[in-house]
């Protein structure tokens, strides 16, 4: 499992980053486009209105 982060702007000017842990970028996006609601790496339930979104960013999160 790789770890991503995803950045969400939405149209109010916040944002909000979450955490994932997934086999592929496709994977998160499509569980972000399908569900809108997911469980980040914090075990919290966190439900995203689509709507409200602008854009949103996926990063594959590197280790050394």
């Amino acid at each position: 499992m790789l770890k991503f982060k995803v950045i969400f702007e939405f149209i109010n000017g916040r944002s909000k980053e979450l955490k994932f842990e997934a086999i592929s970028k496709k994977e998160v996006i499509s569980h972000i486009t399908k569900d809108e609601r997911f469980i980040s790496n914090e075990k919290e339930l966190v439900h995203i209105n689509l709507n409200n979104v602008v854009q949103f960013m996926v990063t594959e999160e590197k280790f050394n």
